[in-house]
């Protein structure tokens, strides 16, 4: 199959215009054809054009490097990924002993580690940030006890990069550059600030009503690094990155980044996810979704300064990723391309996200109440017969500020899964949210798209 770039730029193009992006890429491959459309600037300041080459904030898509840097230590036999975590990493503690004493790699990295996405704070850039981000955990109470249901959590990488640290020695950035990026020929990547500064990058934008301004920070905290803060790469070293998974663990240039064991258990799901809309379940790193009967892996992510997704199809060979420098547009643009590439080139049925319609009425009892994470409150309430929710921040946070609380009605979805009608309650990245129900008939968990929150009392 040839891959008809012109076409896939006209896409590009026309998303990025009618979404208000300032720049973008997409990289596209398919067995030994590779496409890469930039389109674009990266800066508005500079007017410089975006290339193949320039490096976008990645944002969470960095947890599956994560991942794959903790499968390389359990290839070398370093690591038990279901041995408890406090075997490998001396002062681990959650606020939650029989938790702290249980919780292994592979719960970490399949989001069902039950510790809380914990507190955005900035640990500043020493090498000691990932640990002391760790740290910032050890007193909040879990959201649920290790293995017992599906939580996203910034956290939860975060202890797997301070588990790379400790059994390497290195810091997760030199343990990034030195046994991933550079072994699988992954040139247009790079973590620390001083190490992008050799590339040419694209600066992240917001837009306001008096046109298009800087976003900032640009980089928010290196002790978040693991999870997603710091990584920026091109979109295609991540379809490079990709083929990893589509070769056994190859990379291009032959090198054996991971063992092919490796690879099947991070494309094993672990565990369903309750909201649909980003996923269907979770493997070891990378989430996984069916389309049209295909199975596709990958992740997406988003800071203040960017927005990427890369997806993978092993029954396929083919790899896709999108990176944007408008952050709140990056999961609208990913769809416009998915679409073109799943849909026409592919043959793939991509599912259409739920219409944001009323849905059949819903008993509201079971769902009624107060959930809460470490920096968010949710009420869930009633009226008529609808169902809302109102999330508001407990305290300002360094990377969000103090953020308006959010109050929006929930259609019925079915299955204990709404639609906000307000894509402000996730961000705007295009998620449903979800209740998980106990044997009790009630709620125990409110999951706004991935992220969840444990039920704290009834509505007051």
């Amino acid at each position: 199959m040839t891959i008809d770039t012109a076409a896939l730029t006209r896409v590009a193009e026309t998303a990025a215009n009618e979404l208000g992006i300032v720049g973008a890429q997409v990289a596209f491959a398919i067995g030994d054809e590779f496409a890469e459309c930039p389109v674009g600037i990266e800066n508005v300041a500079t007017g410089r054009a975006v290339t193949r080459d320039t490096l976008f904030q990645i944002g969470s898509t960095t947890k599956v490097f994560t991942a794959a840097l903790v499968m390389q230590l359990a290839d070398a036999g370093l690591v038990d990924i279901d041995t408890p975590v406090a075997e490998y990493v001396p002062g681990f503690r959650l606020g939650d002993d029989r938790a702290t004493a249980s919780v292994t790699p592979r719960q970490l990295m399949s989001m069902t580690s039950g510790i809380d996405n914990g507190p955005y704070t900035d640990t500043g850039r020493g090498d000691d940030s990932v640990r002391t981000s760790v740290g910032l955990v050890a007193d909040l109470p879990v959201i649920a006890q290790p293995g017992r249901t599906f939580g996203y959590t910034n956290a939860s990488t975060n202890v797997s990069g301070l588990i790379v640290e400790t059994l390497t020695g290195s810091t997760w950035d030199e343990a990034l550059r030195e046994r991933l990026l550079e072994p699988a020929g992954l040139r247009h990547a790079a973590s620390l600030p001083e190490n992008q500064l050799y590339h040419p990058v694209a600066v992240g934008h917001v837009r306001t009503d008096d046109g298009v301004e800087h976003a900032k920070p640009w980089i928010f905290g290196r002790g978040y690094g693991p999870a997603g803060s710091s990584l920026a790469c091109s979109a295609g070293d991540l379809v490079r990155f990709g083929q990893v998974f589509l070769r056994g663990g190859l990379a291009a240039n032959g090198t054996r980044v991971l063992s092919e064991h490796a690879v099947a258990e991070m494309q094993t799901q672990q565990v369903d996810v309750p909201a649909k809309v980003l996923a269907d379940g979770w493997c070891l790193g990378p989430y996984t979704k069916i389309w049209d009967g295909v199975r596709i892996f990958g992740h997406s992510g988003t800071t203040p300064c960017g927005s990427s997704t890369l997806l993978w199809a092993p029954g396929l060979d083919a790899a896709v990723a999108v990176t944007v420098n408008v952050a709140n547009r990056g999961y609208h643009f990913a769809d416009r391309v998915f679409d073109h590439v799943f849909g026409e080139v592919l043959g793939v049925e991509k599912p259409s996200r739920p219409a944001k319609v009323p849905g059949d009425p819903v008993d509201p009892a079971p769902y009624l109440g107060e959930y809460e994470s470490a920096d968010t409150r949710y009420r869930v309430s009633a009226e008529n017969g609808v169902l809302f929710v109102t999330m508001a921040v407990k305290k300002p946070s360094e990377l969000h500020g103090d953020r308006a609380p959010v109050t929006s009605e929930l259609y019925a979805l079915g299955g204990h899964r709404f639609l906000p009608a307000d894509d402000a309650l996730g961000s705007d990245h295009l998620w449903d949210v979800a209740f998980s129900v106990g044997d009790d008939g009630k709620a125990s968990h409110f999951l706004n798209g991935a992220f969840a929150a444990r039920r704290v009392g009834a509505v007051a």
